[in-house]
């Protein structure tokens, strides 16, 4: 997954990112001059003992956190925006961690994307992105839990509200890094779910572009495409 969408909107090109900030937020956005996309990266955690999330894919004002190879915090500037993205192909979200069996993986991302910040200030605008195969988006049979979570997250945000409150974990006490209010946060949310058909269909010009959709022909026929 990560190679695939990296060779295609990774290159540095301030037109492939473009691109694919608008599939993945659905939306226009500004880029900046941190025209960088973020694989396996990991904002410091909202919870006590929770381990670290390992965000698939991050784009938006986001610059390494200093000391970290993988770590990541909001970029300085500002009405910053950030999108963290959770990217599955045949799997489910998780519906448990190791300390909370009730706490499902997308709201763990949602509540990190919107816990996320730097330098004492948060994002002004929070999208969170499932990222399926089309098939997955559009079945009129449901198979997996995302698919019940993000129409519940997506009708009521009181349902978010409700899946964080009930976690077990501790919200963070960090002098430097309080807990924000989530319930003031949520307005600044947005959910979307954006397809590997979607990213595929509009891949950039590049040396690679041909060669990209030729694997996508080859080995993107999951069960039930068109």
């Amino acid at each position: 997954m990560d190679f695939l969408v990296a060779c295609a909107y990774a290159m540095g090109k301030e037109q492939g990112v473009a691109r694919l900030a608008k599939i993945l937020t659905g939306s226009d956005q500004v880029l900046g001059t941190n025209l960088k996309i973020w694989f396996e990266v990991c904002p410091m955690r909202p919870r006590e003992r929770e381990g670290k999330t390992h965000v698939d894919l991050a784009v938006g004002n986001i610059v390494r956190r200093q000391g970290t190879h993988s770590g990541i915090t909001l970029e300085n500037v500002e009405s910053p925006w950030v999108c963290f993205c959770e990217m599955k192909w045949y799997s489910d979200i998780s519906p448990n961690v190791s300390y909370d069996i009730h706490r499902n993986q997308l709201v763990r991302l949602i509540e990190n994307a919107l816990c996320f910040e730097g330098n004492g200030k948060y994002a002004a605008k929070v999208y969170v992105t499932l990222v399926t195969p089309l098939v997955f988006r559009e079945a009129s049979s449901r198979s997996r839990l995302y698919q019940y979570k993000f129409e519940e997250y997506s009708k009521d945000r009181s349902y978010v509200v409700r899946d964080l409150n009930v976690c077990a974990l501790k919200k963070r006490s960090h002098r430097d890094r309080p807990f924000p209010d989530l319930s003031e946060r949520l307005a600044c949310l947005s959910l979307h779910w954006a397809t590997y058909d979607e990213l595929f269909e509009n891949l950039p010009p590049s040396a690679i572009a041909a060669e990209l959709r030729k694997f996508w022909r080859e080995h993107g026929n999951y069960q039930g495409r068109k």
